[in-house]
């Protein structure tokens, strides 16, 4: 559906940008620079808006703030949502990236229906070779329970920043009664079908 078909060809850059904005968190499933290139080439074809420079080079211009939501997610929690939903909160967009981790178990989980209208990325190896392979720079998202988490993290981070010293992290921490979520404990307790009310739909 064209969403600029019911707007007047008259209209000021705010409703253009507004409706702009609402098309942005739609499509958060495409890649941005597929998003962008798309855009661009169809707000070309609407000929009789007086403001679609305007808007042409807004999204020419635009830097959104977007982080790579980073872990083996196996499966992919209530308590990785949580973070989600808090990520989102501080950034235009949020891409879940799947990493292979050799020392856990392969993923087998199917995704979950509630995140799929958000961009996914698989990588296998570092976290950091798949940053490198964007075009565009993002910040890392790492989901904390606890300090134990914490610990781990810091650590971890210690290694990412020696092997990309511009990397950017913010941690964020679950609400109190996600912390006790893991996916291996989901895992466990699968092995006697109790483990449904800890998934997402």
């Amino acid at each position: 559906m064209n969403p600029f078909s019911s707007i007047n060809p008259n209209s000021t850059f705010a409703e253009l940008l507004e409706i702009e904005q609402k098309e942005f968190v739609l499509h958060q499933h495409v890649d941005y620079l597929i998003y962008k290139k798309e855009r661009l080439t169809f707000i070309e074809q609407q000929s009789d808006f007086k403001n679609k420079d305007a808007l042409t080079d807004y999204i020419t211009t635009r830097v959104p703030n977007i982080a790579v939501f980073a872990g083996s997610f196996n499966p992919f929690h209530k308590g990785h949502y949580n973070v989600l939903q808090k990520a989102e909160k501080l950034f235009d967009k949020v891409i879940i990236a799947f990493g292979k981790n050799l020392s856990k178990h392969e993923r087998t989980w199917n995704l979950p229906t509630t995140i799929a209208n958000r961009q996914h990325a698989e990588y296998n190896g570092l976290l950091t070779d798949y940053l490198d392979s964007l075009a565009y720079n993002v910040t890392v998202v790492r989901g904390l329970r606890n300090s134990t988490d914490f610990q781990y993290e810091q650590n971890q981070y210690r290694y990412l920043q020696e092997l990309k010293p511009d990397i950017k992290i913010v941690n964020i921490f679950c609400n109190k009664e996600f912390e006790h979520i893991s996916s291996s404990g989901i895992r466990t307790l699968e092995e006697y079908n109790k483990h449904r009310g800890y998934l997402l739909p």
